[in-house]
């Protein structure tokens, strides 16, 4: 009869320790999506570096996914994302005009960040650095148009707040600004680069 009652009472001991071990991991998984806003992206000549026009674009999408580990204050993870405007309008010498087309950037970055323990809410401050792809599709540049992807540096940096819903579970709310360095397009489309500001929400999951 003890014996009946002993066998559950282990087991019940053994999945807590379970749970409280998971709930301890420091390992995480986190996806995110939002809004990327790309500031005027300026064209400039690819020989002489002298600005040619602006393109304008409008409010694009944002993902992200990442897998990191946590140290205390400290995380550092492996992000991939991917960032894309459709483009708006091109100004130059003889005026404005309508442009279509988008400028996108995949991006592999790896991110560390420093985590405020004030209490509840988690505030914390963030940078990154890596490779980003630039990509340019049906973008036009008289007589054709300008479909091309150029590898460039990328960096991040940004602050935010978790919001714990769990022991493992929290929802994550940051801005981060995102920039490429210069690439140089084929023939005569010139050197331009990618900057803006992103606003992101998401989950991040302890594993």
């Amino acid at each position: 009869m003890k014996k009946n009652r002993l066998l559950p009472a282990l087991f019940f001991v053994a999945s807590m320790v379970a749970v409280q071990a998971h709930a301890e991991s420091p390992y995480y998984v986190s996806g995110n999506v939002g809004v990327s806003s790309f500031s005027n992206i300026e064209i400039a000549d690819s020989s002489t570096g002298v600005l040619e026009g602006t393109a304008k674009t409008k409010a694009g999408i944002d993902l992200t996914g990442a897998v990191g580990r946590s140290f205390d204050n400290v995380r550092v993870e492996a992000e991939i994302g991917y960032q894309r405007n459709n483009a708006d309008t091109y100004t130059f010498s003889r005026g404005t005009f309508p442009l279509s087309g988008n400028f996108s950037v995949t991006s592999l970055l790896l991110n560390s960040y420093y985590d405020f323990k004030t209490g509840t809410l988690k505030p914390y401050l963030s940078v990154g650095l890596g490779l980003a792809e630039v990509s340019l599709d049906k973008v036009p540049d008289p007589p054709g148009v300008v479909t091309e992807t150029h590898s460039a540096l990328g960096y991040q940096f940004g602050a935010g707040v978790a919001i714990p819903l769990s022991k493992t579970i929290d929802l994550d709310a940051r801005y981060r600004y995102f920039g490429t360095t210069d690439v140089t397009l084929s023939g005569t489309h010139g050197r331009l680069g990618i900057h803006g500001s992103d606003f992101l929400l998401g989950i991040r999951v302890g594993i």
